[in-house]
């Protein structure tokens, strides 16, 4: 179903503040559900207000409060928050940081809630003409390599590079797909794709219900996605002294580090932004493969749509979601 792009604002603003979040907070998690929605990702959006831990009734358990500062870094307790609140926060101070001092690194831990699409977070450090790397981890779902076993999160890995145009924006997760996948199939009562997931014996399945009782396979069912995976979940677990891998030794948590780099610490901004404008002309002219029509770029498709609903002031919301939220 289309709706107007402020009357969504309007509704979903309603439903935080009545859930006792603050203005400030409030706006930073709209704006972030917007986006995603106007983007086209469904898995990221209002499905989040879904399900069994909707945002908007986690109860945080106090302020995100530093934990270390540095110049050039942060470490962020969440405090148990969304984590669209204390990530934006993180986002916000790597920004400053990197401004500042050319780098900026801050881990944000003891989040209650994933932070979404990556490259949202991304995009901003990037528009600020920044370097964007942010990546997260989050509760054991997918199965690392040659195991059946939820070891890792989905730990998706975003950037972004500040061009002479639009930000060039990548994001991934490093499992075959989302959870909130799992959860939006569930929804709308689908099946899941095959080769996405295994039950909790280990076979292959294609009902999310069971993936969800069991694991999601590495994106490229091979040892280089688990490694990846690996990756993001020491970057934004071990690192910032916060929940890893299974979970036992730590309560139910996400984390995320942000990373904001200031390209004129190696080369003027003006000149690399250049440089990265003509490295994308170099990609698009590329002699395409058999029935290939046009060389795609990672960020493209989400960003024409997010231009789209700017325009028309309309989104298309799943009415799954809508009849659940009572938006309908």
């Amino acid at each position: 179903m289309k709706l107007a792009i402020t009357d969504l604002r309007v509704k979903i603003t309603n439903t935080f503040q009545e859930s006792g979040f603050n203005t400030v907070d409030t706006a930073r998690t709209v704006d972030y559900l917007l986006w995603a929605e106007m983007s086209n990702n469904k898995t990221q959006g209002l499905i989040k207000m879904t399900g069994t831990e909707p945002l908007q009734n986690i109860k945080p358990q106090y302020e995100p409060k530093v934990e270390r500062d540095t110049q050039l870094s942060q470490l962020i307790d969440g405090g148990a928050n969304p984590a669209p609140v204390a990530a934006s926060l993180g986002m916000e101070v790597a920004i400053q940081k990197a401004k500042e001092h050319g780098v900026g690194i801050v881990g944000v831990k003891n989040t209650f809630s994933s932070n979404g699409a990556q490259a949202y977070y991304a995009e901003q450090i990037a528009t600020q003409d920044l370097i964007g790397i942010v990546c997260s981890r989050s509760p054991a779902s997918t199965a690392g390599f040659g195991s059946f076993d939820p070891i890792f999160g989905t730990n998706p890995l975003g950037y972004a590079f500040p061009t002479e145009d639009d930000p060039f924006v990548f994001d991934m997760a490093t499992s075959a797909m989302t959870f909130y996948g799992l959860v939006l199939a569930k929804a709308k009562n689908e099946q899941i794709p095959k080769n996405m997931a295994i039950d909790h014996n280990g076979n292959p399945t294609t009902d999310p219900t069971s993936a969800m009782s069991g694991a999601l396979l590495p994106f490229d069912h091979s040892y280089k996605g688990s490694g990846l995976g690996m990756m993001v979940e020491m970057l934004a677990g071990p690192l910032l002294n916060g929940a890893w891998v299974d979970n036992k030794t730590f309560k139910e948590e996400w984390g995320s580090l942000f990373i904001a780099i200031d390209p004129n610490l190696l080369i003027d901004t003006v000149d690399f932004k250049r440089n990265a404008s003509r490295m994308i002309r170099d990609i698009l002219i590329a002699r395409k493969a058999d029935g290939v029509s046009e060389i795609r770029l990672p960020g493209i498709r989400s960003s024409q749509s997010r231009k789209a609903a700017e325009e028309s002031g309309y989104v298309d919301v799943d009415d799954a979601i809508l009849n659940q939220l009572g938006y309908s």
